[in-house]
């Protein structure tokens, strides 16, 4: 019977089996069945379903749990529904080697954490009733003796883990937790299905144009004697007759269908992501029968491949995809609160991401994840779960599995309009060519030829890679295809190799161990500023297995390439500064990568930084912390991927170049002002031009035109000492003054000298609404404004402001009731923070 994740009949009365649930742990193999389990004595304790045997045990991040070790009991007691029909359980996902019985009878065994299982009951189910799962140890299956495979790789620490189909997550020891998840991780319903039962739906929507298409296929078994008499398909308001096919109690039900001038999908940076509701309405004998299908959007979507190109265009526009590879909203139970995940992907298309990456290390994420990128206008380039292994597609029985799952995923998958990209996995290419595997060897039929037409058949013009990096002399060469982009990073490549790179497209990018804020360090750590060689700071940050380095140390390499100091120096004498700095380094590096790559001509057709949020406390990869507070990286990435935005790049001898971006759909006249400032104060340099920027379109323009005079804007040239220590460009419109992008150039680097703060003017409004507005006032240069709020959550931080300029921040509050305000301000160019209260 085919599992339908997401589709709602409302004629079956549904019961979520989430309560009472306790959790005992056993040797690996000790017990063969649920009645010798029970019959043992085991210690029970209470469990938290939907989750993991981690989070029913509140284990520890840092001390880690062995799940894998042992085998883990779950039970649950539950009474007989009232409502009559077939009774059925269905388990969304158990992770991974699971046995399930019920009143003492095996209902079945399940090896594949991504594949819901569903069993018929009715025959099994008495007024009172026992659910029992077990779930196997995985070492012990690890441990049995199999082939061989190409490659080993490094990424776990068991090759046989390529057999078994479940997440690497908390397998993975160079940067992961200790913590592989083990459990019902996902929902455990208890239906009743009456009058009609869904066994097959196929879906698929595309725009043509304005014309929406949709098409439709879907199987139904009438039950308790029902007739089937009508079947209807709602889109929205309008509604189409589906042809019926009938087969003794089984129906066929067929359509396709326009709809002109549709509402399109679009991401939220390039136009509105308009999404319809879409229902099956049956007319049967006993009344009517509404089978929900969700939302729906209709978007175009093309990949240009010309001259090596990779460049998505949605409904006719190209789109420059930035964003972020997407961990687990919850690492310890794999799913977390709806609430923080709502609040995770808010902050994302706040930040102008409009795609977020499920790579193939970690799970295929729950229907709320991918219903709320279809409602936030977010695109998703979704990996199915393989990374870096041999997997063993030549054993029938794996075969078999992989293909049941990819089918399953694909078919909740084509649903939502956020989907773009389908890409077989992540670095298996890139593993076995860095291994010194021939190029036969690098794939094989499953990635080449199965997958891409399982992908073909259940989702057309879904773009397909077999693996990510691929293409080129070598699948992780950068200039061809997609590429996984590490020169400005762990490679400690300088600043000028990502205009060298050539980069056309990367799904992954840009790993720095991102520095969170004072408050959250105060809390993971119980100080603002743990030592950097503590044990429990290293913890948290990530590195390479196997490496002899971290990637403190490669923020390190860029923190003295870009402030000219000795950051082991400065942090043996001054660790508050060493970490204001070091929040402001990362940021500054991520701006200008994505400044090179969004700059007019540069070929790059997207960026997606590795890691959106943290797995733990600490400097992880995320430019979210492990709470989902954003990190000084988060605000400065913020204004690069702003729909309307100025940004700078440093061109060496041809001087500075203002680039102008406008992603929307009118001609943008505005303001362009270019300002130079002397020891950070003195004007020494001003200019201004009128610009249009055309809907969609952007512009670049010399800074050196726009001044009547030769004034070294980079400092390439060197004569003498530098006239100026900082570049101001801004964008305003020209329409309401509103500033519409600024940016900053430091030819000296950011090692400028301190300012007197006691000139600055600061102010705190309490709003209405419950918003308070900061207002900063200077006279001074001020760099890397740094804001810290508890309880409160600014619409801009860590920015630089010029000397004269007037700056308005809110801040709402994010806990109900709001504490009170009281906020500190701090730069990296004043040596004391100011303390704002609210005036009410």
């Amino acid at each position: 019977m085919t599992v339908l994740t997401g589709i709602r009949v409302e004629a079956h009365p549904t019961i979520l089996l989430h309560e009472g649930w306790q959790l005992a742990s056993a040797p690996a193999g000790s017990f063969g069945s649920a009645e010798d389990a029970l019959k043992a004595g085991l210690s029970w304790r209470a469990a938290v379903v939907p989750g993991t045997v981690a989070d029913s045990l509140g284990a520890d991040l840092e001390a880690g749990l062995d799940a894998d070790a042992e085998d883990w009991w779950y039970r649950c007691a539950f009474e007989r529904p009232s409502s009559a029909g077939v009774q059925r359980l269905r388990f969304e996902g158990l992770a991974t080697l699971a046995e399930v019985w019920l009143n003492g009878t095996r209902l079945f065994g399940s090896r594949n954490m991504f594949v819901p299982q569903a069993c018929d009951i009715t025959a099994l189910m008495g007024e009172h009733n026992e659910l029992v799962i077990c779930f196997r140890a995985l070492k012990a299956e690890c441990a049995v003796k199999k082939p061989r495979p190409r490659w080993k790789t490094a990424l776990v620490g068991h090759q046989n883990l390529r057999w078994i189909r479940t997440t690497l997550l908390g397998r993975m020891p160079s940067w992961t937790p200790a913590l592989p998840p083990v459990g019902p991780w996902r929902d455990i319903k208890l239906e009743t299905l009456r009058l009609a039962h869904l066994t097959k739906l196929d879906l698929q929507t595309s725009a043509r144009g304005t014309e929406g298409r949709i098409s439709l296929a879907a199987e139904l078994r009438a039950l308790d004697g029902c007739e089937i008499r009508e079947a209807h398909l709602r889109v929205g308001e309008q509604r189409f007759p589906l042809h019926i096919e009938r087969e003794a109690g089984d129906l066929n039900l067929s359509g396709a269908f326009t709809l002109p001038g549709a509402p399109l999908w679009s991401p939220h940076t390039h136009g509105t992501p308009h999404l319809l509701d879409c229902a099956i309405e049956l007319q049967a004998s006993e009344g009517p029968v509404r089978i929900d299908c969700g939302r729906i959007g209709f978007k175009s979507l093309l990949l240009d491949r010309r001259n090596g190109a990779v460049q998505l265009i949605v409904n006719g526009q190209p789109v420059f995809c930035r964003g972020a590879c997407w961990t687990v909203n919850d690492f310890r139970s794999l799913a977390g609160d709806a609430g923080e995940l709502r609040r995770a992907l808010l902050l994302a298309r706040d930040a102008g991401i409009n795609m977020l990456r499920a790579g193939g290390t970690m799970v295929y994420e729950s229907e709320a994840f991918y219903a709320l990128c279809d409602e936030l206008g977010i695109l998703v380039w979704q990996d199915f779960m393989f990374a870096n292994m041999d997997y063993p597609f030549s054993d029938e029985a794996f075969h078999h599995e992989v293909g049941t799952e990819a089918t399953h995923q694909l078919n909740r998958f084509q649903r939502h309009p956020c989907i773009a990209v389908y890409c077989g996995g992540s670095e298996i290419e890139q593993q076995a060519a860095m291994l010194g595997l021939p190029a036969a060897e690098w794939t094989g039929p499953f990635f080449t030829e199965e997958l891409p037409g399982l992908c073909a058949a259940w989702h057309p013009d879904i773009p397909y890679f077999p693996s990510t990096p691929t293409g080129g002399a070598l699948p992780f060469h950068l200039a061809t295809g997609i590429s996984h982009y590490y020169g400005v990073g762990a490679y400690k490549r300088p600043l000028e190799d990502v205009k060298r790179a050539g980069v056309k497209f990367t799904p992954e990018c840009l790993g720095f161990s991102n520095v969170p804020d004072p408050a959250a360090m105060e809390l993971a750590f119980g100080t603002a500023l743990p030592p950097p060689h503590h044990p429990r700071w290293k913890e948290g940050v990530p590195r390479d297995a196997g490496a002899g380095w971290d990637f403190e140390d490669i923020r390190d390499h860029y923190f003295r390439m870009l402030s000219g100091l000795d950051p082991v120096e400065l942090r043996s004498r001054d660790l508050e500064r060493y970490f204001a700095l070091s929040r402001a380094i990362s940021g500054e590096v991520m701006k200008t990568v994505f400044a090179e790559w969004r700059r007019p001509g540069s070929g790059c057709g997207g960026g997606l930084v590795w890691f959106l949020k943290d797995l733990r406390p600490g400097a992880g990869w995320g430019l979210l912390d492990s709470t989902g507070l954003p990190k000084a990286a988060y605000w400065y990435l913020r204004r690069a991927w702003a729909r309307q935005a100025l940004l700078m790049t440093d061109e060496g001898l041809d001087g500075l170049q203002l680039h102008l971006l406008n992603e929307t759909e009118a001609d943008l006249d505005a303001t362009l002002e270019l300002d130079l400032f002397q020891d950070g104060r003195i004007s020494v340099g001003h200019a201004t031009q009128s610009v249009t920027i055309p809907a969609f379109g952007s512009r670049s323009i010399q800074a050196d035109a726009l001044l009547p005079y030769f004034a070294d804007l980079t400092y390439a040239y060197r004569f003498g000492p530098p006239r100026h220590d900082v570049a101001v460009a801004r964008l305003t419109s020209t329409k309401d003054g509103r500033m519409l992008g600024e940016d900053f150039h430091f030819p000296l680097g950011l090692g400028l000298p301190f300012q007197e703060y006691r000139e600055i003017r600061t102010g705190a409004e309490a709003r209405a609404d419950g918003s308070v507005v900061l207002r900063l006032q200077t006279p001074v240069l001020l760099q890397t404004v740094a804001l810290s709020c508890e309880g409160f959550l600014p619409d801009s931080n860590y920015f630089h402001m010029a000397p004269g300029q007037v700056k308005e921040v809110r801040f709402l509050p994010v806990a109900d009731p709001a504490p009170t305000f009281k906020v500190h301000v701090s730069a990296l160019n004043i040596r004391e923070s100011i303390t704002v209260r609210a005036e009410r």
